[in-house]
């Protein structure tokens, strides 16, 4: 049996964790300091949906558009501008946190879907309003990965990745993607990086 001293002590340090615990639980992202001997770098993991409301005439709640229309065997070259939107839930009616503007291409020769992509997020939450992230990759299958490649505003300098799978709420409207987004960046802001601040429902850790 612990003596008392110890089991108070203890006690004491669970109950003032638990409310961080509590915060983390909702919110769609957390940045945490990098060990690495560099100055005020961090590494921000994010868990967001993106949607995608697919062109046509028929899909009057399209966010993207043909730009380049391809008479190539499998659609080779044709080209749609792209102004997909990213929520912290599958409702494609959330708030929107941010924006993937960008284009996406079909890049395959021999293979109908395989589509290279190029985006900047642009986020428009309050805590990261105008920073960006640089996206590139492929999409040709359910599930794949994305190359973070820089960054602005508070994600200067950004690398990383992004891992996507299509999320089973997926209509015939709505590709909704289920993005675990992973980068290590240099803090424009190396105060307010360590700072605790609120977004909505979530709170950012130390």
């Amino acid at each position: 049996m612990l003596p008392m001293a110890s089991y108070s002590s203890s006690a004491l340090f669970i109950l003032f964790l638990l409310p961080t615990f509590s915060m983390a639980a909702s919110t769609y992202y957390d940045i945490c300091p990098v060990d690495c001997g560099c100055p005020d770098q961090n590494e921000v993991t994010m868990h967001l949906y993106l949607h995608q409301f697919v062109a046509g005439a028929n899909h009057p709640n399209r966010n993207e558009e043909f730009v380049i229309a391809s008479s190539y065997p499998n659609g080779f070259g044709t080209t749609l501008v792209d102004d997909w939107y990213l929520t912290a839930t599958t409702n494609p009616n959330d708030n929107i946190v941010a924006r993937a503007q960008g284009m996406h291409v079909q890049a395959g020769q021999s293979n109908a879907n395989m589509w290279y992509t190029s985006h900047n997020i642009v986020f428009q939450d309050d805590r990261f309003k105008g920073s960006t992230l640089q996206v590139m990759g492929i999409i040709a299958a359910s599930s794949g990965e994305w190359s973070v490649i820089g960054g602005t505003g508070e994600f200067s300098m950004a690398h990383g990745s992004i891992k996507f799978t299509t999320d089973p709420s997926s209509t015939s409207e709505d590709a909704v993607r289920e993005l675990n987004i992973r980068a290590i960046y240099t803090a424009d802001n190396p105060q307010a990086a360590r700072g605790t601040t609120s977004v909505a429902n979530a709170t950012r850790l130390p």
